[in-house]
């Protein structure tokens, strides 16, 4: 069987053609929030994200078959400049991207848009007050990962501006975004290493025009560049050439949790060579480069959360969301607490010191209430998570760990050879022995978790 195939008109969205569904997003706060109106390639490149958010959203994947999970997705679309869009080096980059991402084949029809609607809104100001040098721009998804590294970088670079960019798709997200930034200001009013007048959050509401959960792909894949192109044009329109990306090094590589695993079945969405090819193509179409940089790359979660109680953010841990099916609409509690993002995170707050801001009251199955009192379905997420433990643990056991790893996980020499071609980039023997330490700690952490796991049991 081929790859189940899907196209998309977004020239006409009255067009049946577009299967009656259109991608929204409130741009506007990016024009207020800097008084500054919104290039026209910067209004492109955030539509043909929504675009490419939206087709990936309404395509179902099949799993029967040769072309197991694979689709063939075409885009039909508007945009200022088709020619731009259309030539031979962005095509190449958007496709490859896409594909890497997704794992999907993608063909796209650029059109020109001849009524434009103008996108600068000058009846107020998001930002009173004026930003100070220098300004940080950073990806703020409510996660513990945003909230761990807005504080551990706030601790190496103190002063200026932070300015925290969120996409969110409901309400319960956006409130819970709001009540972080509510106490990162509050936390960081007296003394702390940002006055609170220096925190500025910039959300943008998206969504998509759809017939209902039952017809869409849960994976969305995709999601993660729309995320990419808000911040980067958050970081244009602040006059700033960096885009900040906090994500640890395990949860960015996420390497197959064991053998059965397919592309398709793997998140990319802050590998560090997908931000590697978002800033090529990002900077292409846009004409102006803008970095996309994740500090921690080689940092584990754990690592990462301990800057949360030194930076006066502990408190805050309870307003964060790591559940990969958030929200779970359980009254009460937020998180499954069986996922294996779930797992991770409770990995990371008690090998941080941080147990008593991750109260199990706070999940709908726990854990450290025994795996005994699970079922298999709840007991998965840690099973295959300790299964993966253990083939990493059996590379590190080699005189030649790195070798050992590149051949368990082939993905990880390219991402090294990737990474040592970036500018000012460190040699590949050092590269290759930061990951060898990023996985010896993590390593490490697992172990000292799955102690107490099992003692609960």
């Amino acid at each position: 069987m081929s790859a189940v195939t899907f196209g998309y008109d977004f020239t006409d969205r009255r067009d049946e053609a577009s299967g009656g569904c259109s991608f929204w997003a409130r741009q506007d706060g990016l024009v207020r929030a800097f008084s500054r109106a919104l290039p026209g390639r910067a209004a492109d490149l955030l539509d043909v994200m929504g675009a490419v958010y939206t087709a990936d959203r309404r395509s179902k994947r099949c799993f029967n078959g040769a072309a197991t999970g694979q689709r063939r997705i075409s885009i039909r679309m508007p945009v200022r400049e088709p020619e731009l869009w259309s030539s031979p080096e962005s095509e190449v980059r958007l496709r490859e991207l896409l594909s890497w991402v997704s794992g999907d084949v993608w063909a796209f029809e650029f059109t020109r848009q001849h009524s434009v609607r103008s996108k600068e809104d000058r009846q107020g100001f998001l930002f009173e007050i004026p930003l100070d040098a220098p300004v940080t721009v950073s990806l703020f998804s409510g996660g513990l990962d945003s909230l761990a590294g807005l504080a551990y970088h706030s601790l190496r670079s103190p002063g200026g501006s932070r300015i925290l960019v969120s996409g969110c798709t409901h309400n319960r997200l956006a409130t819970q975004q709001v009540a972080q930034v509510k106490g990162i200001r509050s936390a960081w009013a007296w003394g702390s290493p940002v006055a609170s007048e220096g925190v500025r959050h910039v959300a943008v509401p998206f969504g998509v025009d759809a017939e209902g959960p039952s017809q869409e792909e849960k994976g969305q894949r995709t999601r993660a560049l729309l995320f990419l192109a808000l911040g980067v044009t958050t970081a244009l329109q602040a006059q700033t050439d960096t885009l900040y990306v906090f994500e640890n090094g395990i949860g960015a590589l996420n390497l197959p949790l064991n053998r059965s695993q397919l592309g398709i079945d793997n998140y990319r969405g802050v590998h560090p060579r997908t931000l590697g090819m978002a800033e090529s193509l990002f900077g292409s179409i846009l004409g102006e480069r803008v970095s996309i940089e994740n500090p921690f790359t080689f940092t584990t979660k754990a690592e990462m959360c301990r800057a949360l109680a030194a930076a006066g953010l502990g408190g805050v841990v309870r307003e964060t969301v790591s559940c990969d099916g958030y929200p779970q609409r359980v009254r009460g509690r937020s998180q499954c607490g069986c996922c294996t993002s779930c797992v991770l995170r409770r990995q990371a707050l008690r090998c941080s010191g941080l147990a008593d801001n991750d109260p199990s009251c706070a999940y709908r199955y726990d854990i450290f209430g025994g795996l005994a009192n699970l079922g298999p379905d709840e007991v998965h997420g840690f099973t295959v998570m300790s299964e993966q433990v253990s083939r990493i643990n059996g590379c590190l056991a080699s005189d030649q760990p790195w070798q050992k790893l590149a051949v368990a996980y082939p993905e990880m020499a390219r991402t090294v050879a990737e990474l040592a071609a970036r500018p000012d980039a460190a040699a590949k023997e050092d590269l290759e022995a930061s990951f060898v330490e990023l996985f010896r700690n993590h390593v490490r952490e697992w172990n000292e978790f799955a102690s107490e796991v099992a003692v609960a049991g």
